[in-house]
């Protein structure tokens, strides 16, 4: 059976110059093998399968190229660009597992998701952290369930950064959000930078992630006492901003997307 397919480009107005998702609209989730075989094949950070509901809102099952599960959060912006492109909605919920993510098409043309306010935990230094980050000045870290929030001292430096991979997979983290101050060093319009890594979940490149910036809207609003900030990945190349208000309840984390290509699987 063949089935089309989007690849969206997250945190970018260029094609190419974002983080690549990919979007299948289904009628079930029936065969989640399937589902990860597809995920594997498309080989982007994350793969998303849409259902419509009959309320006009829709669920959602989330792969990495290794495991299920919804981990990074740009498979729900690039999904928002395509039930946009498709059928013409800005405002609407996608369901994952047991969480709702109200998202919105803003008249600039940014996805904006809103998401629950995150409280971070304080956590002791890992062993082999530093030899991991190629012994970078590690300013502070903090925890959010299974990702750890690493700041190290030099923005530009952090552009630079190739992690030991096999170091961090000895870890117990399934992700590694590592962020650094830009208002040291650079003079920028945006407040911090930051690159992701999961080699748990097959993922070894650095992206840029919604649910990464919503914890660091959490991180970063304490230090820099903000509600409003704007995050940049840190890449000499496919860079993308995301611009971000930090409140009580709730964090909004928007940015923009644009559909690269249009596809079909036939083994699906």
């Amino acid at each position: 059976m063949a089935t089309d397919f989007w690849i969206v480009d997250t945190f970018s107005s260029d094609s190419f110059q974002g983080i690549p998702s990919a979007i299948f609209f289904v009628n079930n989730f029936d065969n989640e093998k399937l589902l990860q075989d597809v995920a594997m094949e498309i080989n982007t950070p994350e793969t998303i399968f849409i259902k419509e509901l009959e309320n006009g809102d829709f669920e959602s099952m989330c792969f990495t190229p290794k495991v299920k599960g919804l981990y990074f959060g740009n498979g729900l912006f690039a999904a928002a660009k395509a039930i946009n492109e498709k059928m013409g909605k800005k405002e609407f919920n996608i369901i994952s597992g047991i969480r709702i993510f109200s998202t919105s098409l803003c008249d600039s043309g940014e996805v904006k998701i809103r998401f629950s306010t995150v409280v971070l935990d304080k956590v002791t230094m890992p062993v082999n952290l530093d030899s991991a980050l190629n012994d970078e000045i590690i300013v502070s870290i903090a925890e959010s369930k299974d990702d750890l929030i690493v700041e190290i001292r030099s923005p530009k430096r952090l552009v630079n950064l190739a992690p030991n991979m096999d170091i961090l997979s000895g870890m117990r983290y399934n992700s590694f959000i590592i962020t650094a101050d830009t208002h040291y060093e650079t003079d920028v319009a945006y407040d911090f930078c930051v690159k992701v890594f999961a080699p748990k979940l097959g993922v070894f490149s650095d992206i840029i992630t919604p649910i990464s910036n919503a914890k660091l809207a959490a991180y970063w609003s304490r230090r820099m006492e903000k509600v409003n900030l704007v995050g940049s990945r840190a890449s000499l190349c496919n860079g993308g901003l995301a611009n971000i208000k930090h409140e009580k309840e709730f964090t909004y984390v928007s940015g923009n997307c644009v559909i690269s290509t249009r596809g079909t699987m036939l083994a699906f």
